[in-house]
């Protein structure tokens, strides 16, 4: 196998430059970053390190208005940026030293935090840090980067904003305590709302204030109006409700019961101890502003079909004759006939397709593109994120997931499509005769998927990278079934040459026949490769660096630790 030819080098004369430019001033704040880190590697980050980076630390501390040494950690935080979970023990086995040194600059990281040069991620498990897109931007402008609070104008916003804190808080990247904090100034901005004026009318403390916006924040984003102590979780630190909660909600004595704003769910004429939502009167006296009809809360949370943005997807001859097809069939004016004739024949007018294969070969983006070329929007259900919230309510929550879906199917003028992406946790053969709690609730929530596969109006989509473990039930009922196989050499390289446009023919064709990777796996490298352009300042293509991490993209491939791309 012919490998791709590699300039060759003149490491001598490379060493020589290299050893001028350290003591030359840079000429961006990445440049001197890049020599920082150079530097920094095994230097205990001593006083000799200090002393030969001390032009380019001088000259980026100068640019970021910081401390020597938050320069210095920042260069290294940023040189690891492509790493969304940077941890101190990195930083450390990179610099040559004692996690405990790294530790003992806790104080100048935060400095980076509070300057939102960073993002810390605090578990009990674990600390770590990314950086942001918008710092990185920033550097390769060479200037410092200028945190811009996103401005809460309104209600409907305020609401926005507070899902994505917890969305962050999921990302262990919100405490119970800054969530709390945020609130109260977005508060602020928002005073002369009636949300906000009735809100402060009640006179409840900041805890209880907390729970009633995180609980509305519920209402008016997802239209729930069954909360549990499993949802309330998510507002706490490590997800553990405090005693406190659970007392006063079970006996009542919580000041949102008092005053009104929630009561216990009613099932079957009983009142459910566990289970809570929002009275009539909140509802009416705090978001009367937000016009809350019923269509609008069907349709929060859908991936509409116009903020898809297109993409080239390359695919072996097989499974490009059949996504034709079915895209063809999706088509409104198509589908509206297809359906007509199915009830004609009484026949199920639903279609359940089902996208099967190794990961990284194109399936859920299949379904974007799909959804884009017909117009449709998208539900989509990630069933490991909510199978959680299953337990001990599994029939009440897949059976409302599933009643939204013809909700929105009934007030929309094109079905959207249903998406249970990564599937395999609810496709696979159900367990006959089961004793255990779990193989129950699992049997009966395939049970309800398969029951409600029978009467779906619509278009449901699942995605999986099972092959051999599929329910024969669950065969029967999808209509078509798609198989994304491996890319062959020839899509492989025209994957190359798509995801990176400056790649020559011949390179692309080299690196298909060289690694066997997956679209994914792929684009991952394109990516990172972009990256470290922007970094770098490099115009082009680097094919040395490529290889590189075609080398070093599967895990089992690359147990060398290192820092940086």
């Amino acid at each position: 196998m012919r490998k791709p030819n590699l300039p060759s080098v003149d490491h001598s004369e490379l060493r020589t430059k290299k050893e001028s430019a350290m003591s030359t001033r840079p000429k961006s704040i990445l440049e001197a970053f890049e020599y920082i880190v150079e530097l920094a590697e095994d230097s205990n980050l001593d006083e000799n390190f200090f002393e030969k980076a001390s032009v380019h630390i001088k000259y980026a501390a100068r640019k970021l208005k910081l401390t020597p040494m938050q320069t210095v950690l920042l260069a290294m935080f940023v040189d690891r940026s492509e790493d969304s979970r940077i941890m101190i023990s990195d930083i450390a086995k990179y610099a040559g030293c004692r996690t405990t040194k790294i530790l003992r600059l806790s104080d100048e990281i935060d400095v980076l935090e509070k300057k939102h040069y960073l993002r810390a991620a605090r578990s009990r498990k674990s600390l770590s840090y990314r950086v942001p897109a918008g710092v990185l931007k920033s550097l390769r402008g060479n200037h410092p980067f200028v945190y811009q609070p996103e401005p809460v104008p309104d209600t409907q916003a305020f609401f926005d904003r507070f899902d994505r804190l917890m969305d962050e808080k999921d990302d262990d990247e919100q405490t119970h305590e800054s969530i709390k904090e945020e609130t109260k100034m977005m508060l602020e901005e928002i005073q002369d709302t009636t949300f906000a004026k009735e809100l402060r009318r009640q006179g409840l403390c900041d805890e209880d204030m907390l729970l009633f916006v995180f609980m509305a924040h519920l209402y008016v984003e997802n239209d729930d109006d069954n909360i549990g102590f499993h949802d309330i979780d998510d507002l706490f630190d490590d997800d553990e409700l405090p005693g406190w909660v659970k007392c006063e909600f079970r006996g009542r004595t919580s000041e949102l019961f008092e005053k009104g704003l929630i009561e216990n769910v009613n099932e079957n004429g009983m009142a459910r101890s566990d289970a809570f939502k929002l009275t009539e009167k909140a509802k009416e006296e705090l978001l009367a502003e937000l016009s809350l009809n019923k269509i609008g809360k069907s349709s929060k949370g859908l991936i509409t079909a116009d903020s898809l943005a297109a993409k080239t997807l390359i695919y072996n001859s097989s499974e490009k004759e059949q996504i034709g097809e079915l895209s063809s069939i999706l088509s409104p004016e198509r589908f509206a006939r297809v359906q007509d004739r199915l009830l004609k024949a009484g026949m199920r007018a639903g279609f359940c397709c089902l996208f099967y294969g190794a990961p990284g070969t194109g399936k859920t983006e299949t379904v974007y593109q799909i959804a884009r070329l017909t117009g449709r929007n998208i539900l989509r259900v990630d069933v490991d994120k909510i199978k959680s919230c299953w337990v001990g309510e599994s029939e009440k929550n897949i059976k409302s997931l599933f009643d939204r879906y013809r909700n929105i199917c009934r007030e929309s003028t094109l079905a959207p499509i249903l998406l249970f992406n990564e599937a395999d946790a609810v496709l696979g053969v159900r367990m006959e005769g089961a004793s255990h709690a779990v193989d129950k609730m699992e049997n009966s929530i395939q049970n309800i998927i398969l029951q409600e596969m029978e009467t779906l109006p619509g278009i449901m989509i699942a995605t999986t990278n099972l092959t051999t473990n599929l329910d024969k039930a669950f065969e029967r009922r999808f209509l078509y079934k798609i198989r994304f196989d491996r890319p062959t050499p020839e899509a492989r390289g025209k994957i190359w040459q798509t995801m990176i446009p400056g790649l020559s023919e011949r390179d692309a064709r080299e690196l298909a026949s060289q690694f066997d990777l997956s679209g994914g796996e792929i684009e991952n490298i394109a990516r990172k490769h972009s990256v470290s352009a922007i970094l770098s300042g490099r115009e082009g293509v680097d094919l040395d660096e490529i290889i590189a991490d075609c080398r070093c993209e599967r895990i089992s491939q690359n147990s060398r630790t290192r820092i940086g791309f």
